[in-house]
């Protein structure tokens, strides 16, 4: 038997496997071994890529991660799980087919194809073919308008998105998604069931079939002011459903709306270029400020000199012929030379105060005389005249050391 997983198995020829890449992905989850084995060779020979999952947690890993586009699933064996599964798969996938009876499609509530027990090749392939057969037409254009707008929401067809009043998107199912599309498409006339079917799946609608049903009630719960009492989507009994708003198509005229604003935005953009040409140049100002103290100060040394042109002449006259102008004027009071005990008296306080920031710790007696401008004999001489203030003592490389007294 054929191992789990990614299909063909390892041993195939590369170019046969790149041949089937080229065809949709399918996931066939079955608890059955031997039902997930004849499925996939069945598949395999048309050329599909196949994944296998025995249950719904591999088949959540497998769709979540693979490019899937068709799931084939048989929910007898998986039981309240495999219902749940086909919800999850319906958000994952594009297609479904459910394997076992009509009622099973109808219970899970989602737009699926049922194939009956026992299979035959021949029906499966052909529902495999008209399922994915839609998938390849959804890729070209979409007919009619392509963005809606009706009570606040918008729909964009090409995108496949629907946003709210508030600007946030609606999560939709893709064939939620479809089949709001149809109805809004559409608005007024009445779409029967079997056409909403088609819509979603790409085929009518079978006896006891109340998938479309379903997808109603869920959409109007995401969409509806009050789903109880819907206004979009109305029914019609015996004959299908109704859209009662008439969306607004986005076409031209708001193209041509979305143009004329950038123009707008351009225009207003064009004063703010203008105010920056006709600021005006502030440089010749700050020049002429410049200037302007410049002057000031000339004039201020101008008038001192005039001032003390007296006393410069009376020192003139009183200096004897031919001394230099700078022993004409008077000379300033000369400071006394400080003695030798008040200079050593200015050292110690220049080391004690570069001692102060470190106060208990060593310091290098030479980093001391080197902050105090002498050598380092004559400041250690300095330091040992102050016993009662700085404690000398030496390092173990032998440099001298001093700090001052705790007290």
């Amino acid at each position: 038997m054929a191992r789990e997983g990614i299909w063909p198995p390892k041993n195939d020829h590369v170019g046969e496997f790149c041949a089937r890449m080229v065809k949709p992905g399918i996931l066939v989850v079955a608890d059955d071994a031997s039902l997930r084995a004849t499925l996939a060779r069945w598949l395999l020979r048309t050329g599909y890529v196949v994944e296998l999952a025995e249950s719904p947690r591999r088949a959540n890993e497998v769709a979540s991660k693979a490019t899937i586009s068709l799931a084939m699933i048989a929910p007898q064996g998986l039981g309240a799980p495999g219902v749940e599964l086909v919800h999850e798969l319906a958000d994952l996938v594009e297609h479904l087919i459910m394997i076992g009876e009509p009622g099973d499609s109808a219970a899970s509530g989602e737009p699926a194809v049922c194939i009956s027990m026992p299979l035959n090749e021949l029906d499966v392939l052909a529902k495999v073919r008209s399922v994915l057969r839609p998938a390849v037409a959804a890729k070209e254009p979409v007919s009619g308008p392509q963005i809606l707008r009706f009570e606040g929401f918008t729909l964009d067809a090409a995108a496949r998105t629907c946003v709210d009043a508030q600007g946030q998107d609606v999560t939709l199912t893709r064939a939620e998604f479809s089949l709001l599309l149809a109805l809004a498409q559409s608005p007024g006339r009445v779409l029967s069931r079997d056409e909403l079917t088609r819509v979603v799946t790409g085929r009518g609608a079978e006896p006891e079939d109340r998938s479309v049903d379903v997808l109603i009630s869920r959409l109007r719960r995401k969409i509806e002011p009050d789903p109880k009492a819907p206004r979009f989507i109305v029914t019609v009994p015996g004959e299908g459903y109704r859209f009662s708003v008439k969306p607004q198509a986005v076409g031209t005229q708001d193209q041509a709306a979305a143009a004329q604003a950038m123009d707008v935005v351009q225009t207003a953009d064009a004063p703010v270029v203008a105010r920056d040409m006709q600021r005006p140049n502030r440089r010749p100002m700050f020049a002429a400020i410049a200037a302007a103290a410049v002057v000031l100060i000339m004039a201020v040394v101008g008038w001192k000199e005039w001032s003390n042109r007296g006393a410069l002449q009376a020192v003139a006259e009183a200096s004897p012929p031919g001394a230099s102008p700078e022993a004409r004027l008077p000379s300033k009071p000369t400071q006394p030379t400080p003695s030798r005990e008040e200079q050593r008296a200015i050292v110690f306080k220049r080391m004690v105060t570069a001692m102060q920031d470190n106060q208990f710790n060593w310091r290098t007696v030479e980093r001391l005389a080197i902050l105090s401008g002498v050598d380092e004999s004559e400041a250690h001489e300095i330091l040992a005249e102050h016993p009662n203030e700085i404690v000398l003592g030496k390092s173990q490389e032998g440099k001298l050391l001093a700090k001052l007294v705790a007290r």
